[in-house]
């Protein structure tokens, strides 16, 4: 039975999507309770106590690899590990999780784009299109759909951290390629965990030495060891398996159900009401994503580890 399900790609992706989507939400729930470094390192915590056996594996086996890519695993960390994850908790303070799984569906049109500014990769006109589109729909979500808004740029702060965070993630993804080869996924995670989660020591030392911190509560305590456990590690597990059966190009598409997934738990939790706009907003970004599918070009692989 175990084996039959790890063979079916697309049942692993949506299972994978479902707990991203989750991911902003628990983020929400724990912002009237905790602030974001917190949260992120308390799920760093989780992950590497859970992580723990294979993480002191690599570092026994691979200490050699370790050392020849340290800067570049750390750079993954920052942008990955620690940078997008800890700008979605922080975003969630200032907006609607419903928003911030909307504009984490544009992480496609920041990875093309990013990748032309950066390593020159040449792009059709297809997805100059898709950004175009995207970042259409980007503007009707932050903006509420309101022309007003756009004229005196009177923007959400949440929803531009946000973006800040899908930045990050961008950067992570193509950066990721320079290691892919040198190491496996499995070791290029659990070094870039255990690096975030040193890194992460000093912040939140600071961050509790400021900010006043009441206990968390059990209800609390089940979203950290969510947020640790399924988007932060069984998401990524599931990903690479399908990613491995069936190619980035098809898999990537799924990641259009985040924002789905995430708009339904975000309703249900925290009852949180769908706007015309999102609405609106959703779908451009959705088009958008949609018309870089439709290439015969390897996509840019974008998984996800949060």
């Amino acid at each position: 039975m175990i084996q039959r399900l790890s063979n079916a790609p697309y049942l692993l992706l949506v299972v994978a999507a479902l707990f991203w989507g989750g991911n902003a939400v628990a983020g929400k729930f724990l912002a009237t309770s905790l602030p974001p470094v917190t949260i992120s390192f308390i799920r760093l915590s989780i992950g590497v106590l859970i992580m723990s056996p294979v993480i002191i594996r690599l570092f026994k086996r691979d200490m050699t690899v370790f050392r020849a890519n340290f800067k570049l695993l750390l750079f993954l960390a920052v942008t990955g590990v620690i940078g997008f994850n800890l700008l979605i908790y922080w975003a969630v303070h200032y907006t609607s999780a419903i928003n911030a799984t909307l504009l984490n569906s544009t992480s496609p049109m920041f990875i093309f784009l990013l990748s032309a500014l950066l390593l020159g990769e040449k792009m059709e006109l297809k997805y100059w299109v898709s950004m175009a589109v995207s970042f259409i729909g980007v503007l009707f979500v932050i903006t509420q759909g309101s022309y007003d808004r756009l004229m005196d740029l009177h923007f959400n702060i949440g929803d531009l951290i946000m973006v800040l965070a899908v930045i990050s993630w961008a950067l992570y993804s193509i950066f990721i390629r320079k290691i892919s080869g040198k190491m496996p996924s499995m070791a290029i995670f659990g070094f870039t965990l255990a690096i975030g989660f040193v890194v992460m020591i000093l912040p939140v030392a600071i961050e509790l030495s400021i900010v006043p911190v009441k206990a968390p509560s059990i209800t609390d305590w089940s979203a950290l060891i969510y947020i640790g456990i399924f988007p932060s590690i069984c998401s990524f597990l599931l990903w690479n398996r399908a990613v491995a059966l069936i190619g980035p190009s098809k898999a990537s598409i799924s990641l259009n159900l985040i924002p789905v997934f995430g708009s339904i738990a975000a309703f249900l939790v925290l009852d949180e009401v769908i706007t015309v706009p999102q609405i609106i907003g959703g779908c451009l970004v959705f088009i958008g994503v949609f018309i870089t599918s439709f290439t015969k070009k390897k996509a840019v692989q974008y998984a996800k580890e949060v």
